[in-house]
């Protein structure tokens, strides 16, 4: 990277975490701070900087340390006296009439269901339909956008804070406050799919050539937390006897046959 690069680079991060971290999709926590790789995630969709890996802007805050940034582990901000006024500040504020808010495909059955929730601080929507999308590709490839009637809930009691221009938080948001695409159809060949399982397959079912049987299929049994090199060194064990005894020649299987034949003619 050279010295013009650099400078760029300095230059979109000090606005991404000191001057307008809104118009990035960022949303700073107490003191200003955000984590690298929340920082990566937003530095990519940035033209020009995509190239820039997660584990090379972690060597530019740690190694070069450049005099307008503090870096502690795995976190960055821009120093507190260059930071804009009431940077972090997150004050109540009267939503305009509709905000938008992304959903993973995984969670959006959950929040049909439920609602809006977050193990993090603050639930982020965007004024912007485009930033709530492009937020959303931070965690998924196809969020799902919900509109969220923001004014009609903020006089029913939900609190809305503005974070900055394009962005307001809520700590939770209940389904009656939003219009939220149907879940898609289930495809034909996906209906009957079989849930993957650890277990075995079903009865009935070979197991393949190369895969040891499990002792249970054989008739044993294994109790639970024996170690597993005690289960595998048993089913070497069967298989070894097994293949001994198919090696052995023509006389000693005569014989084995034999006494087998005596054994049982002896009476009880």
């Amino acid at each position: 990277m050279d010295k013009q690069e650099l400078k760029r680079l300095e230059k979109i991060l000090f606005a991404m975490l000191g001057r307008q971290p809104d118009a990035f999709g960022i949303v700073l926590d107490e003191g200003g701070w955000v984590s690298i790789k929340e920082l990566h995630q937003a530095l990519m969709k940035e033209t020009g900087f995509s190239h820039i890996t997660e584990r090379g802007l972690t060597q530019l805050f740690s190694l070069y340390r450049p005099e307008k940034f503090e870096w502690q582990e795995n976190r960055v901000r821009v120093r507190p006296e260059l930071q804009s006024p009431d940077l972090t500040k997150y004050k109540e504020a009267t939503p305009p009439e509709l905000l938008y808010v992304s959903i993973r495909p995984k969670a959006h059955a959950h929040v049909i269901a439920r609602g809006l929730q977050t193990n993090k601080k603050w639930i982020v929507l965007s004024t912007e339909k485009e930033m709530a999308l492009r937020i959303g590709r931070r965690r998924s490839r196809d969020p799902v956008i919900a509109e969220v009637m923001a004014l009609k809930s903020s006089k029913a009691g939900v609190v809305f804070r503005g974070a900055g221009k394009v962005l307001y938080l809520v700590e939770g948001l209940d389904p009656q406050w939003m219009n939220i695409p149907p879940l898609p159809p289930v495809r034909e060949k996906d209906k009957h799919k079989e849930p993957k399982s650890s277990e075995a397959g079903p009865v009935g079912k070979k197991t393949p050539k190369d895969i040891a049987p499990r002792l249970e299929q054989i008739g044993a049994f294994v109790l639970r937390g024996t170690p597993s090199h005690v289960v595998s060194s048993g089913l070497d064990k069967i298989k070894k006897n097994k293949k001994s005894r198919d090696r052995d020649p023509e006389w000693k299987k005569a014989r084995r046959r034999k006494k087998r034949a005596a054994k049982n003619k002896m009476p009880t």
